[in-house]
């Protein structure tokens, strides 16, 4: 349900709400509250798979690891509370650039054991519009350098959502 907090007394919040909940009276409830960001347009989305998929054939590379290879050069990290989730591996680096759901970047290795520790990164699914422009604009650097062509900025505007974050 999304709201917007309207005026505070004492300990009370008003929040006036898009949905109408009828409830009871001295019904207890479970009330999670937190700021409203705008989801990254199904648009935005297509046109990062579309990118990736050229540049994954112009390097000659499977579509996921040219994927995970964005995702953890200009994508975000995934924390778990106000900490990076890591995991701990004998899965090799070139075994998990190819995983298809699990983005993850190498950060250390135990040679001795033949573990690995890597960095783990947010699908894009999860993206809003500022998080989703941060990855298209390092996706279409990437796409440059090896001259693919890409949308104009006027093309880009367009994308529900991406103009109010692009600079």
């Amino acid at each position: 349900m999304i709201g917007t907090i309207k005026g505070i007394s004492g300990n009370h919040i008003w929040i006036e709400t898009r949905t109408t909940v009828m409830l009871p009276i001295d019904t207890e409830v479970d009330i999670d509250i937190k700021e409203h960001k705008e989801r990254r347009s199904l648009n935005a989305n297509a046109y990062f798979h579309k990118l990736c998929d050229e540049l994954r054939q112009k390097l000659r590379i499977s579509f996921a690891a040219c994927k995970n290879q964005l995702i953890t050069s200009y994508g975000q990290i995934e924390y778990i509370g106000e900490v990076p989730a890591t995991i701990k591996t004998n899965i090799e680096p070139e075994k998990m650039r190819e995983q298809e759901t699990l983005h993850c970047m190498p950060i250390s290795v135990e040679d001795d054991e033949g573990v690995f520790w890597y960095r783990v990164y947010r699908g894009t699914h999860t993206y809003d519009t500022k998080e989703m422009s941060i990855l298209i604009d390092g996706t279409i650097a990437e796409c440059k350098e090896q001259g693919i062509e890409t949308m104009t900025p006027n093309e880009l505007e367009r994308l529900k959502g991406y103009e109010r974050y692009h600079q």
